[in-house]
C-alpha cells in the first residue's frame, strides 16, 4: 500500500495489546479522521525508515504524523485530542430552550417565584 494519505497517521505498537486498543479507540473517537498503522507492519516499517534516522528507535512510543511533522508521546496525545475534539458533533446551546416559557419576561419570573 502506498504511504501517501491526506489523513494524519497514528503509528503505534501493533505487538502490544493495550497499544492496539488505544489505536482502536483513537480511530473510533476521531470518527475515522486518522489512519492507523502498526510499527511492525510492512507499511509501518517503511514509514519509520522514511521519517526517522536509522539509529533512532521510534517504536518506544506512538507517533501522530500530520502535515509533514511527527508528534510523539505527550505531544502526540495533544494533537490527537485536538483531532478528536474537532470530530465531535457541534453542540447547540440549550440554555435558552430549558427556560420555562413563562420566564421569557423577567417580570413574569419574579411574580411566579414569590
Amino acid at each position: 500500500m502506498d504511504l501517501v494519505t491526506n489523513k494524519p497517521i497514528l503509528l503505534y505498537d501493533d505487538t502490544c495489546s493495550s497499544c492496539t486498543i488505544f489505536a482502536k479507540y483513537a480511530l473510533k473517537f476521531s470518527k475515522g479522521q486518522i489512519h492507523c498503522i502498526g510499527h511492525f507492519s510492512q507499511e509501518g516499517e517503511k514509514l519509520r525508515k522514511r521519517i526517522f534516522p536509522s539509529n533512532y528507535d521510534a517504536t518506544e512510543m506512538f507517533w501522530l504524523i500530520k502535515e509533514n511533522r511527527a508528534f510523539g508521546g505527550r505531544s502526540g496525545l495533544f494533537q490527537l485530542l485536538v483531532l478528536i475534539l474537532r470530530a465531535m458533533p457541534k453542540r447547540k446551546n440549550y440554555a435558552e430552550d430549558n427556560l420555562p416559557k413563562y420566564c421569557a419576561n423577567s417580570e413574569d419570573c419574579k411574580n411566579k417565584m414569590h
